[in-house]
């Protein structure tokens, strides 16, 4: 028979076997828990010593859209806004560029009042959308440009798409939803974030 310690290491082992087992697979080809896992861990201990009004221990975060990916369509799956599917961000030098599948069913629009026969008027179901932006940040403040927006392959105002995101993000903390065109404060005593093709950088 094992020592106790032996035995005790073999069932913690398989303890997390168990618990790794039910996780879902990743939805498509890309993800992986394992990027997903190194990002949150470099994500938990950044807030750890933010939360305890310590010095970031790190200068930089090095985020690369593997891992975003993983982590935002695996890690926080279940805060994903309903009737959003297929989440892809795209890093590249400028910013970001991000496609999904909308369900703009679940998440109505306002549309014109006079019921005039519109482009409106064809936005239902499920719909593919795509942004891309370019994000200026320092001083721990940044901005986002959107330069590109299409939604079910028409090329529509950023009006429309600032309605869109405030509607899909809106909650019991944020009633009003996430404006995209304000400029937003960066999370755990961010800095700046700069870009670069395949990854972000995040410097403290």
């Amino acid at each position: 028979m094992g020592s106790l310690p032996s035995v005790a290491l073999a069932l913690l082992l398989l303890g997390q076997a168990e618990a790794a087992s039910v996780r879902p697979a990743p939805p498509r080809a890309g993800l992986a828990w394992a990027d997903a896992d190194t990002l949150s861990r470099a994500l938990q201990e950044v807030e750890a010593s933010y939360r305890a009004g310590k010095p970031i221990a790190r200068r930089r975060v090095v985020i690369t859209e593997r891992q975003l990916n993983s982590y935002l369509n695996l890690t926080l799956a279940s805060q994903i806004p309903a009737g959003v599917t297929d989440l892809h961000v795209g890093l590249d030098g400028e910013g970001l560029r991000a496609r999904a599948n909308v369900d703009l069913d679940r998440v109505p629009l306002q549309r014109p009042a006079d019921g005039a026969w519109s482009l409106y008027s064809l936005l239902t179901g499920v719909v593919p959308v795509a942004l891309a932006g370019r994000v200026d940040s320092r001083d721990g403040v940044g901005t986002l440009e959107l330069t590109e927006a299409r939604l079910g392959g028409w090329s529509v105002p950023a009006a429309l798409v600032a309605q869109l995101v405030s509607s899909t993000t809106r909650n019991a903390a944020n009633p009003g939803g996430f404006d995209i065109r304000a400029p937003f404060r960066l999370p755990y005593a961010v800095k700046q974030v700069v870009f670069e093709p395949g990854r972000a950088v995040l410097y403290f």
